[in-house]
């Protein structure tokens, strides 16, 4: 009876290590999630009704971060009053029980003195009123980082510094390096500021390669120089797409000045390009991937109206659509469905000089062998929204479910008419099922557990709230009240600063150059 009594024991330890463990693996190990559009996996926990009850679990110890967004014309008071210094606006990944997150920090000698970029400052006298700290934060040279956090403590890890091989990019309104890093099977790979690749062991930090986006990496360097020589914080550049893993080959966004960005399909093993595809995405977009049959595939659209299905681990483009409508977001696709921009039939009058039409949104049915177009969402004001990078950049339509969350940000000439209208939509037929104007903003959005978490400005860090609402289109409502979190926020622009949900967690950076970890769990 003892022996039984201690081998049950023993059993349950082992279940509960195991559960532990496999809690620690449900994870979000790139910018657009566990399953590459941006929903977080399930785990079954009863959430909270009002965020404000979350709880701090902790704040990394680490403030190497930087806080990531400053101002458009008041950078260099930002860099004079705050603390820390600049670094990426890129997001939090969570993998192997570690948070993990890319930036960059200012190193070096030489600091910018003349910032013809930023005309709204004078800079000379800031410069000299501030003394050692602005000069340290307008350094040229700059380290790339990527700090690993462990998730029980918050406590450093590892921390990877790579002396001196970065570029202390400006980050204004917009613009800004935004590559979040991926994880793979026991690796970390990220980018840093002058295109160059690094691939990390998660476990010690220890580098396994390094190699460089060769053309990109080039224009990087020059710029570089070019700034060291003159004296002159380079300009901006935005680098917005983030690393992402498919069927086990990385997929890395190779900086396109031009309209669109290509991709490369790299090996994890050491940094070989196995291909590459010309201006296949959208140089705002996080390529997608789309699941099928126990295999994975790229999903881009670009702004030249193309969505392209690309086969990972041969770079072969399965099917092209042509003829869409400009295509800035990242696709966020169903295991049938994804949503591209096609011309509605009205002209935006803003844009009646070009005879630019409004935004809107139509549903592909997809699958490796073809794409097809299933439905289009009606082409009426609730559902139009601006086509041009400045709104239509931002993440706007989730699928989960058979249902479809979708955020519309046109604007009208009639001052009575609400130009933000949230629905919910069926995701077979396009039916709408409801719709409100009473949600506000530029949200970013992410449906956790059975709740609709709701982010009504994403883009400024001093306004950033956090909101949870219901999912059923016949009930949806607000759940408690409206969070402003405890610290003060971080964030980037048209591109979000994504923020992982992780086994009842939030994850959030801070301006303080830390991460910390909200718990949302309910304890009743």
């Amino acid at each position: 009876m003892q022996n039984t009594a201690r081998q049950l024991l023993v059993s349950l330890i082992v279940v509960a290590a195991w559960l532990e463990a496999a809690s620690l693996l449900a994870d979000w190990p790139q910018a657009n999630g566990p399953h590459g559009n941006f929903n977080p996996r399930r785990h079954g926990y009863e959430l909270l009704e009002d965020l404000n009850r979350a709880q701090l679990v902790w704040e990394s110890e680490d403030r190497d971060l930087g806080y990531a967004k400053g101002s458009s014309s008041g950078y260099v008071r930002h860099l004079a009053q705050r603390e820390g210094h600049p670094g990426s606006c890129s997001g939090v990944i969570v993998a192997d029980g570690m948070a993990l997150a890319s930036s960059f920090r200012p190193t070096g000698k030489v600091w910018a003195e003349n910032l013809p970029h930023l005309k709204h400052d004078k800079n000379r006298e800031w410069i000299s009123e501030h003394g050692e700290k602005l000069k340290k934060n307008l350094r040229i040279d700059a380290d790339d980082l990527l700090l690993a956090i462990d998730l029980k403590t918050g406590k450093t890890r590892w921390k990877a510094i790579e002396q001196s091989k970065g570029l202390n990019l400006y980050m204004g309104k917009r613009e800004g390096f935004g590559v979040a890093p991926a994880w793979h099977d026991g690796r970390v790979f990220s980018m840093g500021t002058t295109g160059r690749l690094y691939a990390y062991d998660a476990g010690s930090g220890e580098k396994l390669w390094e190699t460089n986006i060769d053309v990109a990496h080039e224009r990087m360097e020059a710029e570089k120089q070019k700034a060291l020589d003159n004296r002159t914080l380079p300009g901006k550049f935005g680098w917005d797409a983030s690393l992402v893993i498919a069927d086990g080959v990385l997929i890395v966004p190779t900086y396109d000045s031009a309209i669109d960005m290509s991709l490369r399909g790299v090996n994890v093993e050491n940094g070989d390009v196995l291909w590459e595809q010309q201006q296949a995405c959208s140089r705002y977009a996080t390529p997608a991937v789309f699941h099928h049959d126990d295999h994975q595939y790229v999903l881009v659209a670009n702004r030249r109206g193309e969505m392209r299905m690309i086969e990972p681990r041969s770079g072969k483009v399965l099917w092209t659509v042509t003829g869409l409508a400009p295509t800035y977001y990242a696709l966020s696709p169903s295991a049938t469905h994804v949503f591209v921009n096609v011309p509605s039939a009205h002209v935006n009058p803003k844009k009646a000089k070009d005879k630019q039409p409004w935004g809107l949104l139509a549903a592909y049915r997809i699958a490796p062998e073809k794409a097809e177009l299933a439905w289009t969402m009606p082409d009426e004001p609730p559902f139009w929204f601006e086509n041009h990078m400045d709104i239509c950049a931002m993440r706007r339509v989730l699928i989960r479910d058979g249902k479809v969350y979708f955020f519309g940000h046109g604007h009208t000439l009639d001052p009575n008419y609400s130009s933000r209208h949230f629905s919910i939509l069926d995701e077979q037929t396009g039916k709408v099922l409801m719709t409100t104007t009473k949600l506000s903003g530029s949200p970013m959005m992410y449906l956790v557990g059975d709740r609709l978490l709701y982010v009504p400005d994403a883009s400024h860090s001093d306004r950033l709230t956090m909101q949870l609402f219901t999912t059923d289109p016949s009930d949806f409502r607000q759940l408690g009240k409206t969070w402003k979190p405890p610290h003060t926020s971080t964030t980037a622009y048209e591109v979000f600063m994504e923020t992982p949900y992780v086994d009842g967690r939030l994850y959030l950076r801070t301006e303080q150059g830390t991460i910390r970890c909200y718990e949302i769990v309910s304890k009743k």
